[in-house]
């Protein structure tokens, strides 16, 4: 028989706690009834020292790790037990990982490192918290991510630039602003000049922030003067205003400010051939 995750946590926790009772909900109930470990009183379960030892027994039998597995373990520590799939209790394949591109000198243990476009490193967020460089680039969309060296009105500060993709469902957004925020190099972020945009920016230490890559004033007017640009930005107004009315950093409000004179908005990838 193979159990659920439900089931398997079930019984490692009669293993660890080694309660007298538990609530006779469906799973207490299952392994009462089939495998005799607990009995069912009133609206409770019942255990005995017994019971305990059973559901270890049954764990090992189905080769079911006893002990819950750590915290982020990985698919192979968990393919070692041969009862459940390694997806059972197991990080994500790509957990604890961020996609970066290195522009200029960025070094990592002293030997520099380069991305060209169209390429970027997936790197472990232990990794990528030991890589150095003069300041940080938080890019929204991940096409403009790789091609990032064809904006080519953007100015690069320093000697070398580490761009941190901001993340989506396959690569976690937590990682890249846990990377973003344990660092302490200065930050610009460069994000769709939209309500959504403004709010990402707030996410960055403000202590750090050093304001947005975004093409000129006059280009951005001309770019947002669309259908799709007024739509985009009536669509996030309602989502977002009231915060942006409130928001404090100089840099994100001077562009709110400028957003609503045009009350429309401009994706990254339509400044790929931005003038500066």
């Amino acid at each position: 028989m193979t159990f659920t995750s439900q089931q398997i946590s079930f019984l490692q926790r009669l293993v660890a706690v080694a309660p007298a009772s538990t609530r006779s909900g469906p799973t207490a109930l299952f392994f009462s009834e089939h495998y005799s470990i607990g009995a069912p009183v009133g609206r409770d379960v019942t255990y005995s020292p017994q019971h305990h030892a059973m559901a270890a027994k049954l764990l090992q039998a189905h080769q079911l790790p006893v002990v819950k597995l750590a915290e982020g373990a990985s698919r192979a520590e968990a393919a070692a037990f041969g009862g459940m799939s390694e997806k059972h209790f197991s990080a994500a394949p790509r957990a604890r990982s961020v996609s970066v591109r290195c522009i200029g000198n960025c070094t990592l243990d002293g030997r520099s490192l380069y991305t060209p476009d169209g390429t970027h490193l997936v790197a472990t967020l232990e990794q990528a918290r030991a890589l150095a460089c003069d300041e940080i680039m938080v890019v929204e969309n991940f096409e403009t991510f790789r091609q990032i060296m064809s904006y080519r009105w953007i100015r690069w500060v320093g000697a070398g630039t580490l761009v941190v993709y901001r993340g989506d469902p396959e690569s976690p957004n937590e990682d890249a602003a846990a990377l973003v925020r344990e660092r302490t190099e200065p930050v610009r972020g460069f994000y769709d000049f939209d309500p959504a945009g403004l709010i990402m920016a707030r996410a960055i230490p403000a202590d750090r922030f050093r304001g947005l890559v975004l093409p000129g004033r006059d280009w951005l007017r001309a770019a947002a003067n669309t259908p799709h640009g007024r739509q985009l930005y009536d669509k996030q107004l309602r989502a977002f205003g009231a915060a942006l009315d409130d928001v404090s950093d100089a840099f994100i409000r001077q562009n709110w400010v400028f957003m609503k004179s045009l009350a429309s908005a401009v994706a990254q990838e339509r400044m790929l051939n931005a003038s500066d």
